[in-house]
């Protein structure tokens, strides 16, 4: 505690708490501000609250308005409070071009890398706007890209392990296996200088671009990279660049309410670039202002859906007054009209696709 009367009891905390106040008011305590705020007994409030604590807060801010108030009184100027500094902020795409950097020599020195680059372009590399000449060229080499389906295993067959992948092995003609699911094809992806959307080309199995398909995907795993990066990065050693946030989007037609955006997003990055970029994201796909709906139009839109149809509205009515008795309805157009418009804003949002693409 403070003594009243002594300027050097306890001199260590009267000077941690001077700091703290000077700290906050942007200019030293006079000695008498300092003996003032003893004799007030706002120091030992702030000296008995725990350090860092909300008590110590206010009783910080309690002190520095006595003080502020006394030097008002006095008609001598104030300065200004006194703000943490923050850290400087450094600019983020340099740390992000060395991430990437950093990230493509480490993979320009794997083996599967310094391999195909040996193989197929003589130990070197391809000018970027290059790549898809060499892509077509290497389709046409290849041959008819192959076709893939799901097929259902016939009784009595079996599965052997082979250096290029699974074999079945089966007395059952081909033409009667069973085939589920539509026919596709695999493919490799890549984007050309100044253009905005990948290009695809279908690979036959076994062959450069087929290998080139595997390796990409390979890399995009490796270094959270897209797999269309990855095919320029190997044909051409152009850095993919690492982005702070990749937005992913899965848009329902349909039924807009299931649509759903994914956010791939860089650990370091703060809680508020998050937010804001989330922020912005929302402001565009949303058409309009946003009005959640309340626990009653909820229930209402599970309610009536459960019983229409069949039911009649006048039956569905009856049975949320009978269950609702505090939310009862008198009019059964009126009813009809809130439960159905419960269900399509909860179903049929107004999102704007075009913001999700």
């Amino acid at each position: 505690m403070i003594s009243q009367g002594s300027d050097d009891t306890n001199g260590g905390n009267d000077d941690g708490v001077r700091k703290l106040l000077d700290a906050r008011l942007g200019e030293p305590l006079s000695e008498e501000e300092f003996r003032f705020l003893t004799l007030q007994g706002a120091l030992a409030l702030i000296e008995a609250a725990p350090e860092g604590s909300k008590s110590q807060a206010a009783a910080l801010r309690g002190a520095a308005k006595t003080v502020k108030d006394l030097r008002i009184a006095e008609g001598r100027p104030l300065g200004e409070d006194r703000v943490e500094a923050s850290p400087m902020a450094t600019d983020d795409r340099m740390r992000r071009y060395a991430l990437s950097r950093l990230l493509a020599l480490e993979a320009e020195r794997a083996p599967q890398v310094t391999s195909f680059r040996g193989r197929h372009l003589g130990g070197g590399v391809l000018a970027w706007d290059s790549v898809g000449e060499w892509i077509t060229s290497q389709a046409q080499a290849d041959g008819e890209p192959s076709q893939y389906v799901e097929i259902v295993l016939p009784p009595g067959a079996s599965l052997k392990p082979t250096i290029t992948g699974l074999l079945a092995e089966s007395a059952t003609p081909l033409s009667e296996v069973r085939v589920e699911g539509g026919v596709r094809a695999k493919t490799v992806g890549y984007a050309l200088p100044g253009e905005m959307w990948v290009k695809v080309a279908p690979v036959a199995s076994g062959g450069v671009l087929d290998e080139l398909r595997a390796l990409s995907e390979r890399l995009a795993r490796l270094y959270s990279w897209k797999a269309d990066q990855a095919t320029v990065f190997v044909l051409s050693g152009v850095v993919p660049y690492m982005v702070a946030i990749r937005l992913e989007t899965e848009i329902q037609t349909e039924h807009p309410a299931a649509s759903r955006v994914t956010m791939v997003i860089d650990p370091v990055l703060s809680p508020q670039e998050v937010l804001e970029t989330y922020g912005a994201l929302r402001a565009k796909v949303l058409a309009g202002t946003y009005r959640p709906l309340t626990d009653k139009h909820l229930k209402l839109a599970v309610f009536a859906a459960e019983r229409r149809p069949p039911a009649k509205w006048a039956q569905v009515m009856r049975a949320w007054n009978l269950e609702h008795p505090e939310l009862a309805y008198t009019k059964e157009t009126i009813f009809a009209r809130d439960a159905t418009a419960a269900q399509n804003r909860l179903l049929r949002q107004r999102l704007d696709p075009d913001a999700l693409l």
